[in-house]
């Protein structure tokens, strides 16, 4: 390097939150039996948020989810769903928090456009059919009741809902083998390193005091070039 040869100093990289995570948005989304409303429970203690299970406040203001079917049918649930999802989503987007959604909000067109919101991040629970097959034994969800086997009718629902919970998702966690436990680690770091390039990328985007217009020694160099 030549004596009083300048050279610009490098771009120093963001400071780096211990917890990025811990400031997000979260929505869960996918199929019934996905375990969402458990991983949802223990992202958020794992995080130290709230968390807003909308089948549970549902149930809470509403009654059981299958008595509401068998009394008011389908579409009032969904009407009555899709007013709980909007409030949520909205109180969601004035303090960091976890929401678990039920199988069917994604269905919603009003839902799906609030999931489009930048701020928020959606995060997909996938499993297969044979973790559905287990868990579903036994279950009284009112769209699996029926003559037909509930795994063929959980399967029918998932294929149809696909493209809407593929097309929502800021990233997908698959929570077919493991404990829960394992699936919030897996959103978490997936979770923290979306973050951290967001950041990043933003930080990167914050003019040098080199390249100011006000600063004379920039527009001297720009000059020079």
């Amino acid at each position: 390097m030549n004596p009083g040869e300048e050279h610009p100093l490098p771009r120093p990289v963001p400071p780096l939150d211990p917890a990025p995570a811990a400031g997000a948005r979260i929505v869960l989304i996918g199929p019934p039996a996905a375990g969402k409303s458990t991983i949802g429970r223990l992202l958020a203690v794992r995080l130290g948020l709230p968390l807003y299970d909308t089948d549970a406040l549902i149930v809470a203001a509403h009654g059981p989810i299958p008595e509401i079917f068998a009394s008011r049918g389908e579409a009032r649930f969904r009407s009555i769903e899709r007013e709980v999802v909007r409030k949520t989503l909205r109180r969601l987007l004035d303090e960091p928090a976890v929401v678990s959604l039920g199988g069917g909000a994604i269905l919603n067109s009003g839902t799906r456009a609030q999931l489009r919101h930048p701020a928020l991040k959606v995060v997909g629970i996938d499993i297969d059919a044979d973790t559905a097959a287990a868990r579903l034994r036994g279950s009284s969800r009112p769209l699996l009741a029926g003559d037909e086997d509930p795994v063929d009718r959980w399967q029918q629902l998932v294929d149809e809902r696909r493209p809407l919970y593929d097309g929502a998702s800021t990233i997908t966690v698959m929570a077919a083998h493991g404990p829960p436990s394992t699936v919030v680690n897996r959103i978490v770091d997936q979770l923290t390193g979306l973050q951290r390039a967001e950041e990043y990328a933003r930080y990167q985007d914050i003019p040098s005091k080199e390249g100011r217009d006000d600063d004379p020694a920039g527009v001297e160099r720009r000059t020079d070039a």
